[in-house]
């Protein structure tokens, strides 16, 4: 009896399991099945829709490459015009360097959520049509013309460092960094085609000498002058600001050449094309000895050089 009892049980037990195991076999097999399918529709999804991703990247690089190089051409376009003005009818000149002025602004305002680094770079460009208004408006104060770049700078200097303190720029990205030593040649080559350069530019624009005593000292306060506030102010705004954003929207060449244009046609005022070329020779080698070595301060000495020469030394000596 015990034995047909345990007999049974155990009859009725392995039933029970045999009917279990299937079951459970078929809904563990089932659910493996389930997820494989649903690994291999997730796959499918993702493989059926990655070129329509990839679509509208390369869209948005187009349309982006597209109004880069819109704005870059307008740009240019418009303060070529306000130069040319400025040699006529200075007041007009103004009136249009300070119209791009604002109309960049706003874009920049326009363009901040969409894109970033596009926006910052239209923010940099604010900083040559400000250099150009200041300069304009400034020769109508009664102030000697030594005391006209201090006075012209100190604006500029606030609006380029606001400019790295709102974009979190930090200084060693605009080239205020001392050079690797292996750099320390090509600082001091950069340095001395200031004599050259300087010369060049006094024989095509031939200027009138500033107010100057001829007593050593006064020579020198005039040259740390020239290097800080015309040097070392524009190279911080040209091959440092600018050209670095200008380097995070577009390739590394194009970007030189686009900051030198500007460089050269801020020079339009002057009415010679020989002085233009010249400054955007200058600004070009700047531009590439700046990515050469990381730091501005070879270019920033020979700038300050070459409108020392082309001021003080060359009107009394050529």
């Amino acid at each position: 009896m015990k034995t047909y009892k345990k007999t049974t049980k155990n009859r009725v037990m392995g039933l029970l399991n045999r009917k279990e195991a299937p079951l459970s076999k078929r809904s563990h097999v089932g659910g493996l099945i389930k997820s494989q399918r649903g690994l291999q529709s997730t796959f499918a999804e993702k493989t059926r829709y990655r070129p329509s991703l990839s679509r509208v990247h390369k869209r948005g690089s187009v349309i982006l490459k597209s109004n880069l190089n819109i704005t870059c051409a307008i740009y240019l376009l418009l303060i070529t015009c306000a130069e040319l003005l400025t040699a006529y009818e200075p007041k007009l000149g103004i009136v249009v360097h300070i119209t791009l002025m604002f109309g960049l602004l706003l874009y920049a305002a326009l363009e901040s959520d969409r894109n970033k680094y596009f926006s910052q770079f239209l923010m940099a460009l604010i900083i040559a049509p400000l250099i150009r208004i200041l300069s304009l408006s400034m020769p109508i104060v009664h102030f000697s013309r030594i005391f006209w770049f201090i006075l012209i700078s100190i604006p500029i200097f606030i609006a380029v460092f606001t400019c790295m303190w709102l974009q979190r720029i930090h200084p060693k990205d605009v080239g205020l960094t001392m050079p690797a030593l292996k750099d320390v040649p090509i600082e001091l080559g950069v340095i001395l085609i200031a004599i050259p350069f300087g010369i060049m530019e006094y024989h095509i624009l031939k200027p009138s000498p500033l107010d100057v005593w001829p007593e050593i000292p006064f020579f020198i306060v005039v040259a740390l002058i020239m290097i800080v506030y015309t040097g070392f102010l524009e190279e911080l705004a040209f091959r440092g600001l600018i050209q670095f954003t200008t380097l995070r929207v577009m390739s590394k060449w194009w970007g030189i050449l686009f900051v030198s244009i500007i460089f050269g046609v801020l020079h339009l005022g002057n009415l010679t094309f020989l002085d233009c070329l010249l400054a955007f020779t200058v600004g070009f080698l700047f531009s590439v000895v700046r990515e050469k070595t990381g730091s501005l301060y070879g270019i920033t000495i020979s700038h300050g050089l070459i409108n020392f020469i082309l001021f003080i030394v060359a009107p009394f000596y050529f």
